[in-house]
């Protein structure tokens, strides 16, 4: 059988000694590119299981009647947007995830956080450029943090805040009062958190309700020292009004990992800000989560193929859930 994996563009998991649990009982082929679509069905229609790295690749109805032996696809993280799952169903393909990048995203946003606070990316440049400059920090102690979604990732940063002696508090579409105080966070509705917030953290998922979450009115809101921080998705905020809001001065700043489009366009008006920290969607890309992400899908395949026994499959139910014969 055929273990086919795409979109291994670092060659980590190509470099990962984890693989040789696969090639113990599969044949596996590993790409590193970026192929175009007829390409891609060609590399994939005979695989009997697929591990796809994140959201790189999309499986549309199309690209899923296309696999002619699929047993199996094995999800690298937790999201699954970019699989159309209802078709997935209807075919009876499994489809298994594993932990997402929730440590990694939790670092980068104190990274940031700490960056922004205490000038580094500018008082770097002016160090290289010779300049000595008197510079006061923006102390993090008894500031206010507003995380916009308790889930992992929000409740790590929280953890993380609270270790500065951050005044923590938070808001989300499904987030109740009883259960933010149980994690020892402050409730407040969002207009309220905006308000407070030294530094809004954006922390859910991109879902209907939740695309263009803060939009112009949510800005005129926010203090005009607030610094915007979103790891999430481009889209969970209204990015012309955030342009606006950083042109005008109306918040002081905004660090940015997701973009409404990525790669970002080389004449994307976020690109001429100065008051913005830009990186390009790294938030969970660390040597931990590559390991993380290849070892526990090995452990879903040799489970469920090698074993028959079903682990991490998040369709389940829509399948005939007997032991699977190979």
């Amino acid at each position: 059988m055929k273990v086919v994996i795409l979109d291994d563009w670092e060659g980590s998991f190509a470099a990962n000694s984890d693989i040789e649990r696969l090639r113990q009982h599969f044949q596996v082929e590993i790409y590193d590119d970026k192929p175009a679509e007829d390409e891609l069905l060609k590399r994939i229609e005979y695989a009997d299981v697929i591990i796809p790295i994140r959201e790189r690749t999309a499986f549309s109805k199309e690209v899923l009647h296309s696999l002619r032996n699929i047993k199996l696809i094995a999800q690298t993280g937790s999201g699954l947007a970019h699989i159309d799952m209802e078709e997935a169903n209807w075919l009876k393909i499994p489809v298994a995830t594993t932990p997402g990048g929730s440590a990694a995203v939790v670092e980068l946003i104190i990274g940031v956080m700490i960056t922004h606070a205490r000038s580094l990316l500018s008082l770097n440049e002016q160090m290289k450029q010779g300049n000595w400059i008197e510079s006061t920090g923006f102390g993090l102690e008894n500031k206010t943090i507003g995380i916009i979604g308790l889930g992992k990732i929000g409740s790590g940063v929280a953890k993380v805040a609270k270790a500065f002696n951050m005044n923590v508090i938070a808001w989300g579409p499904r987030l109740t009062e009883e259960r933010a105080l149980s994690s020892g966070v402050g409730y407040r509705e969002l207009d309220n958190l905006l308000k407070e917030s030294h530094f809004v953290v954006i922390a859910v998922r991109l879902v209907p309700e939740t695309r263009h979450l803060l939009c112009e009115r949510h800005f005129e809101k926010m203090r005009n020292d607030a610094f915007l921080i979103n790891t999430s998705r481009g889209e969970v905020i209204d990015e012309s009004a955030l342009i606006t809001a950083l042109v005008k001065k109306r918040i002081a700043g905004a660090g940015l990992d997701v973009f409404s489009q990525e790669p970002v366009d080389p004449n994307h008006p976020l690109l001429r800000l100065d008051n913005v920290i830009l990186t390009p969607h790294i938030g969970w890309k660390t040597d931990n989560m590559f390991h993380q992400f290849l070892s526990t899908s090995i452990d879903n395949i040799l489970s469920y193929i090698i074993e028959g026994t079903p682990k991490r499959i998040v369709n389940l139910e829509e399948l005939d859930n007997k032991k699977p014969t190979f």
